[in-house]
């Protein structure tokens, strides 16, 4: 029976060292082209567009190797306290790898991801779920058809 360290299991599930990193161009490009989105405003490292009618803004720090999207909803301190309570909970239960967040009052939908790890397919699938937690708020506050929940 061959004997496992730490080491060897370290070195046998390294990724290939020729795989493609994204890169803040390569970002802003493939949400520039796909026919959902529209393009309202953009320089190096944001951008303002409309997915399917949602206006989100993409943040792209390559430095710290960190992007966001995210896509404002409404005013934070105007929200009842049980609809701040369904949002704690939709974070931990319906949506999936977005999440609800406040800044300067504002509720957003938002996306976070290590840049260079990105994927294309992460980058689609996380747009439409930024679209759909948008949609969604004030009724189901998810952001996919499933969801994660407590036993009733």
């Amino acid at each position: 029976m061959k004997k496992y360290t730490l080491k060897n299991l370290i070195d046998e599930h390294l990724p290939e060292s020729d795989e493609s990193h994204m890169t803040q161009s390569q970002l802003q490009e493939l949400i520039s082209r796909s026919q959902s989105t529209i393009v309202l405003e953009e320089e190096d490292g944001y951008m303002l567009f409309k997915y399917i009618g949602i206006k989100m803004a993409l943040f792209v720090d390559p430095k710290f190797n960190r992007m966001r999207i995210v896509s404002p909803i409404t005013e934070y301190s105007s929200l009842a306290p049980k609809i701040k309570d369904s949002l704690m909970s939709a974070n931990f239960h319906s949506t999936l790898d977005v999440r609800y967040g406040v800044s300067e009052d504002t509720l957003y939908s938002c996306f976070m991801h290590s840049l260079t790890s990105l994927q294309e397919d992460d980058l689609k699938s996380a747009l439409q779920q930024l679209y759909k937690l948008n949609t969604t708020f004030g009724t189901t506050f998810s952001s996919a058809q499933i969801a994660f929940t407590k036993k009733k």
